[in-house]
């Protein structure tokens, strides 16, 4: 049996100018996370996505192991849906303006925006210029399971790990449950920062372990944007 674990990358600097970069709680998530990943079994494979809190989160987990650096891998297959700029530049359009009176108010009000144009897109009443579809994006994320599951020259019984973002992960669960479109935001609502989820495999088949795993992580320093 092997299995795949998907790492939310460490909290991102929400609200600030640019959002795809660590927080200096997202630092301190990934380092606590190397002292979990140094105890786990070898891995056999490392994968992050292409955005810098991916990269980030992946390098600083694994300072406490470096023998494994040389084994990170990037996948495009792992970026996110979009970047919060893009969705805050949808909603505007989207909304007709409303969202440019709330830019400059509460993070809450940002957030706001963020789940409603986050629905919008999910249920395709919503185009993010530049990006694929939901529909797309989740095809995306299903063949990329598909290839880690499925790949036949890699050994059995191996443990890889890759670094994304929530919606990724969710998508991936998704798909191993067969779980219909909206529950896939509904996930998106409750998964942490730096939390693991994880799945299994075997001749082709996947199921799910564990989704949201955060017990490596003080409550103090929980976050979830």
């Amino acid at each position: 049996m092997s299995s795949l674990i998907l790492m939310r990358h460490g909290q991102a600097s929400f609200g600030a100018n640019v959002y795809d970069q660590l927080s200096p709680i997202g630092l301190e998530q990934a380092r606590i996370s190397g002292n979990w990943i140094k105890d786990r079994p070898p891995l056999f494979a490392i994968w992050h996505g292409p955005r810098e809190r991916h990269i980030n989160t992946a390098k600083e987990m694994l300072a406490l192991s470096p023998e494994y650096l040389s084994k990170l891998q990037g996948s495009y297959h792992l970026d996110e849906f979009s970047e919060g700029e893009e969705l805050l530049a949808a909603a505007s359009l989207h909304f007709e303006g409303e969202i440019l009176s709330s830019l400059d108010s509460s993070n809450n009000s940002q957030l706001h925006y963020y789940e409603k144009t986050i629905a919008e897109w999910s249920n395709g009443n919503l185009a993010i210029p530049g990006r694929s579809d939901y529909s797309s994006f989740r095809k995306n994320i299903a063949q990329w399971l598909d290839s880690r599951i499925n790949d036949q020259g890699a050994p059995s019984g191996r443990v890889e790990l890759a670094v994304t973002s929530a919606g990724v992960i969710c998508a991936a669960v998704c798909d191993a449950l067969n779980l219909p479109n909206h529950q896939w935001l509904s996930l998106m609502k409750v998964i942490k920062n730096a939390s693991f989820t994880e799945f299994v495999f075997s001749n082709g088949r996947c199921s799910l372990r564990s989704f949201n795993e955060t017990g490596h992580l003080p409550p103090e320093i929980f976050s979830s944007i």
